[in-house]
């Protein structure tokens, strides 16, 4: 793998990014307004949901958004380079293209970590529960993000065959924040059965566990969460390796890389 492809296409993407900063801004205002209204319309709700709930909330959240984020981004990667025309070159050039996907990836990584972390910075600031992430915690959400990564790949594989997929990314990004428990646990036993085979879900009910219930890692181990967690993420980026490949092998036997 050549590091400096890698580090010129992470530079590429941060680039881009500054080049937006406008877009970037109305994005935090906008995501910034709608979870206070979130926790408004909770409030409404319950009385009972207070400073622990706005907590619980705002972790789902925000992983949902950054991770949602980048696993749509990259698999968007092939969609983008095939509306610039440069997609047959990416995969004709002397460089393996999934070293560039990979590269790409990093910055779209960075890009949208940054950003959803300056939004949970700020809504807890708001709200008045700012706390010390753990160490564990963040662990937790690298493997999370991992899982999601898995699965932008394994859909960029379908992008490169089938080309556009933007129907099922909308209703991907929709079940990610609605059958995860993102912005509040599953209680029906059913729904919760199928939601912790999504990327996402697992990992905020971790994080919930370590940030508000004080869970340690022996606890979480033992009640199977962390293994379920390490296979969940395995089985993402394992799906992502194959599809990805498999996406390259079918579209070079159809001759589809030029078409779009």
């Amino acid at each position: 793998m050549s590091i400096p492809l890698l580090w010129g296409e992470f530079r590429r993407t941060i680039r881009l990014a500054r080049s937006y900063w406008l877009e970037y801004a109305s994005d935090l205002l906008l995501y910034t307004l709608g979870f206070l209204l979130l926790i408004t319309v909770f409030r409404a709700a319950s009385t009972t949901y207070g400073p622990q709930g706005y907590l619980s909330t705002l972790i789902g959240y925000t992983i949902w958004k950054i991770c949602a984020s980048v696993l749509a981004d990259i698999a968007r990667i092939a969609s983008d380079e095939a509306r610039t025309g440069t997609l047959e070159q990416l995969f004709l050039s002397s460089v393996g293209s999934g070293t560039v996907f990979v590269g790409r990836s990093m910055g779209i990584l960075l890009n949208h970590g940054i950003r959803g972390l300056v939004l949970a910075f700020l809504l807890a600031v708001i709200l008045g529960i700012l706390q010390p992430v753990p160490l564990f915690a963040i662990i937790v959400f690298g493997l999370t993000l991992a899982g999601a990564c898995g699965l932008g790949f394994a859909l960029a594989g379908l992008v490169l065959v089938y080309k556009r997929i933007g129907g099922a990314l909308n209703l991907l990004w929709q079940m990610l924040v609605f059958f995860t428990g993102a912005l509040a646990p599953i209680l029906n036993p059913i729904f919760g059965t199928i939601a912790k085979g999504l990327p996402l879900t697992l990992g905020i009910t971790i994080l919930r566990a370590i940030m508000i219930d004080g869970k340690e890692i022996g606890m979480l181990w033992q009640n199977g969460m962390i293994p379920g967690l390490l296979i969940n993420t395995a089985i993402y980026m394992a799906l992502g390796v194959v599809l990805f490949t498999w996406g390259q092998q079918r579209a070079r036997e159809l001759g589809v890389l030029a078409h779009y």
